[in-house]
């Protein structure tokens, strides 16, 4: 998951990616899912809806989406009162459409409350602007820059894209340079599963604990740990008090202006510090749960400096590939609701 800064109205550009992304997960409480009120087990958002059901759901996600609009709109011209109302009645309509969301959207506005997550998300914004600045002056977009870097994926088995892409649709945060081509993986069994059991725990994920890889050769750039795991696991609750909505995580420098980002790693399972050489497919930590997750998964992408604040991601295309059960020639890029594992 990891993004920065408070952001709730691009949800509702990319429910449809990520709807199929959940039923690719073809189980329960994946991605987003969540028990009825009795707490039996239903497959939530779009894809569990009537095909009545299906326009009143999209209209009432609509308004809360142009809601939300106007709140913002109505606290930038200094209007506080009237923004809080709106925003309260935002949150009204999206528990009607989505609780999974309405959770997400309470918790990572909580954020801002926690001293340590409002200067991350401050240094965050700062940082966004800059990089802008920087792509503006230099007249090229981060999609510009060639890689000098063949990368692999950074882990072993199957897993599915649950978020990222190339495009605005599928993208894992267009809106922000740092992350815009960034990927979420989930890893998933052969029917699909991406949990046992009722998914409640963070070990019924079969992302959490498996070894994360580093995806070419290269130097350790940055690590940090000690972050926990999440405490929710499944619900769409973050961990507003987390101290680095990244949790731990592992920036390893490939090339000039070539770094990759493992993100979101078990507390305690790196091995590595800074200044470390590591080789293609070593073990960097295991995937985990800690800061802004909503289930255990790893965060990866690529960018142009070794600093996250200050970075452009840049699109990454991955070689010896097996896409969808086929073995690829190249490189390939993945986009949202691709299985994908590494070709032995």
């Amino acid at each position: 998951m990891l993004r920065p800064y408070i952001d709730h109205s691009r949800a509702q550009a990319v429910s449809v990616e990520k709807h199929l992304a959940r039923d690719r997960c073809s189980r329960p409480l994946c991605l987003g899912d969540q028990p009825d009120d009795e707490g039996s087990q239903v497959p939530g958002g779009m894809a569990s809806l009537s095909a009545q059901q299906r326009p009143i759901h999209g209209v009432l996600a609509l308004g809360h989406f142009i809601i939300a609009l106007a709140a913002a709109a109505a606290v930038l011209l200094g209007h506080s009162l009237i923004g809080l109302v709106l925003f309260a009645a935002s949150l009204t309509v999206l528990a009607l459409t989505d609780r999974f969301r309405l959770r997400n959207v309470v918790s990572v506005t909580l954020s801002v409350v926690n001293p340590r997550m409002l200067l991350l998300i401050l240094t965050q914004l700062g940082g966004e602007a800059l990089v802008r600045v920087r792509l503006l002056i230099r007249g090229r977009s981060s999609t510009a820059q060639s890689h000098h870097t063949s990368y692999t994926l950074p882990f072993e088995g199957r897993w599915l894209v649950a978020r990222g892409g190339r495009s605005w649709r599928t993208s894992h945060s267009w809106h922000l340079i740092g992350q815009r081509y960034a990927y979420d993986f989930v890893a998933v069994d052969g029917q699909g599963h991406c949990h046992r059991a009722t998914g409640r725990l963070k070990e019924d994920y079969l992302s959490y604990g498996q070894a994360v890889l580093a995806p070419a050769d290269g130097v350790v750039a940055h690590v940090r740990d000690g972050v926990r795991d999440a405490v929710e696991v499944g619900t769409g609750w973050v961990d507003w008090r987390s101290r680095d909505f990244r949790g731990n995580f592992v920036v390893i420098r490939h090339a000039e202006a070539e770094y990759s980002l493992l993100a979101h790693l078990v507390p305690g399972s790196i091995a590595l510090g800074a200044g470390d050489r590591v080789q293609r497919g070593q073990r960097v930590g295991l995937c985990g749960h800690s800061g802004h997750s909503t289930e255990p998964h790893l965060h990866f992408q690529v960018q142009d400096r070794g600093n996250f604040f200050i970075a452009a991601s840049l699109p990454v295309a991955f070689t010896n590939t097996v896409l969808k059960g086929e073995k690829q020639t190249g490189p390939v890029y993945l986009s949202i609701g691709d299985l994908v594992e590494r070709a032995q």
